[in-house]
């Protein structure tokens, strides 16, 4: 499946007429039906339809590097029964991004990651399976299994991808088709796609730590059943950008035909910052912009605790199903911000007596203007892109800063971050830092190989990971380790509670002794764990040690 870098250039002749920015030492293209584990050392191009079969895994660690291919709408689809697991970290996330050259990447470049499972889902015929949209041949999602896992994606970008191939037939930047709860979905960020930057078409897969940036359509399209649970979301519109359907930031469904089968959509948002297009009264957006959110067809979309600035209209209660479900209580907005919203709410075919305009005011704070939320400075990058973190925090005495409601049904799920706050961000929030870019329009990507050093080729008699030193450090300190046979090598940083925070090694390393250097300057103190992995086929050999940083 993975080719040499002379076939990589054969196919860049025979497959595109690009002239690409960088040199592709291998190419991602097939179908992958065992395990495949990538290297950040290298640069992949991505060639057509990438299938990863039932009983597959593709494994990318932190750093890797992956460039769409236009003329063939390069598309990676996990199959169910499929797993990926690209894990990135704060300070080398995987990449996907368009292989056209700086200055000339744009919406659309590359079709995206469509991820499939065997959650339940909801289809106008009644069956537990459908074809997944813009995919061919076909492939399907869905099944009788909520708690399913897919695998993980944490710390990932996808740039400039998402193809409409069709009307209501697209590719977004991260599909999601009756994926299930086991899957880990966080930290992932999609900007300027040519569709939706997120869609869930049915499934349970719960999201956090989620990055809307410039896409064409919508931010979160949920329908066909999708009752995953989602925190913290930005999502950043340019005025300009806007698709034909309508562009909204939350876009909810159930079916398009006898929507009140079985299981309805019902999604629970919580703690979403949503940038809108309108930043004053007085300014003009494309006309295709409509409003922040539009629930139809039955849906029973849940969000809370978010702000929501510079729309249109704030939100559409659209068909009696919807609005007698808001009316009832079994679908909500509740405890939000609206602000600089042209309008607040309206609904159509109204049910049980349902006063829009009453009830969405009646449970939110809203203000006139988007200056009324307080917000840092949330158009400051608006024409040129040069956000940093500090843009989107509450300013003190900002309504943001307080308000938030964790008694709703469904937010004591202990899945949740029980917030003082509304909107994705406090004061003190960091979960932007280190991963995250707003400008790749000027990136013209390098691999930054992690910095692994020989220390002898002697083959050691065994495996062996040395205790670090200096220890306590501050900020940098040396580990040592044996690899006794060729593998693939992870060394990887973790904090007392186990979560991880920063991977050292993760490539294919020969026999040998080695050495390598860990900086810790973005850390707090106190005592963290580094754990040694190799992987020689099906056998794995992994050891533990302690380390203190003390500042």
């Amino acid at each position: 499946m993975l080719k040499s870098f002379i076939l990589a250039m054969v196919s860049l002749i025979v497959l595109s007429t690009t002239v690409f920015s960088v040199t592709f030492d291998d190419t991602l293209q097939g179908s992958i039906t065992s395990t495949e584990t990538l290297q950040n050392t290298k640069r992949y191009l991505m060639l057509g339809t990438v299938f990863v079969k039932a009983g597959a895994t593709l494994n990318i660690p932190a750093g890797t590097q992956i460039f769409g291919d236009k003329l063939t709408k390069a598309t990676l689809v996990i199959e169910r029964g499929g797993m990926i697991n690209a894990t990135g970290t704060f300070d080398a996330p995987v990449i996907f991004t368009s292989s056209q050259i700086v200055g000339n990447k744009s919406a659309g470049d590359w079709g995206g990651i469509v991820l499939l499972g065997r959650a339940r889902i909801n289809t106008a015929s009644g069956s537990d399976t459908a074809a997944i949209e813009g995919i061919s041949p076909s492939v399907y999602y869905g099944g009788q299994n909520d708690a399913d896992n897919s695998g993980t994606m944490r710390y990932v970008r996808i740039e400039y991808s998402g193809i409409a191939l069709s009307a209501n037939n697209e590719i977004n930047g991260l599909t999601m088709g009756g994926v299930g709860s086991a899957t880990t979905i966080e930290y992932i960020m999609v900007s300027w796609n040519g569709d939706d930057s997120f869609e869930w078409f049915g499934g349970t897969v719960n999201a956090k730590y989620l990055i809307s940036y410039n896409p064409v359509d919508d931010e979160f399209d949920t329908d066909f059943g999708f009752r995953g649970k989602v925190q913290f979301c930005l999502a950043i519109r340019k005025p300009s950008v806007a698709d034909v359907s309508g562009s909204t930031c939350f876009e909810s469904d159930n079916n398009n035909g006898p929507n009140y089968n079985t299981p309805r959509t019902q999604p629970i948002f919580t703690n979403v910052t949503s940038i809108g297009p309108k930043q004053y009264d007085t300014s003009i957006v494309n006309p295709l912009f409509t409003r922040s959110s539009h629930i139809r067809r039955n849906s029973l979309l849940s969000y809370y605790n978010s702000v929501i600035m510079g729309w249109p209209q704030g939100l559409l209660y659209d068909g009696s199903g919807v609005t007698c479900a808001v009316q009832n209580d079994t679908s909500r907005v509740k405890s939000n911000i609206y602000a600089g919203c042209y309008t607040l709410a309206a609904s159509t075919n109204a049910g049980c007596s349902f006063d829009a305009l009453a009830y969405t005011n009646g449970s939110n704070t809203v203000f006139v203007t988007t200056a009324g939320a307080q917000i840092t400075n949330p158009y400051g990058g608006v024409l040129n892109g040069n956000y940093s973190p500090a843009n989107f925090y509450p300013v003190a005495g900002s309504p943001a800063l307080s308000g938030s409601n964790f008694t709703y049904q469904g937010l004591s799920d202990p899945f949740f971050t029980n917030t003082t706050y509304r909107g994705a961000f406090d004061q003190n929030s960091t979960w932007l830092n280190g991963w995250t870019n707003f400008r790749p329009d000027t990136v013209n990507y390098q691999v930054v190989p992690i910095g692994i050093q020989p220390v002898s080729n002697i083959v050691p008699k065994s495996y062996n990971l040395q205790q670090n030193y200096p220890n306590p450090f501050n900020p940098s300190t040396t580990i040592k380790f044996d690899v006794a046979r060729t593998g693939f090598a992870r060394l990887v940083v973790f904090d007392i509670l186990g979560r991880e925070v920063k991977t050292i090694v993760s490539e294919n390393v020969k026999a040998g002794q080695y050495e390598v250097s860990f900086n810790a300057s973005n850390l707090p103190s106190g005592v963290y764990l580094y754990r040694l992995s190799v992987t020689d086929g099906p056998a794995t050999w992994s050891a533990t040690k302690k380390l203190i940083l003390v500042k």
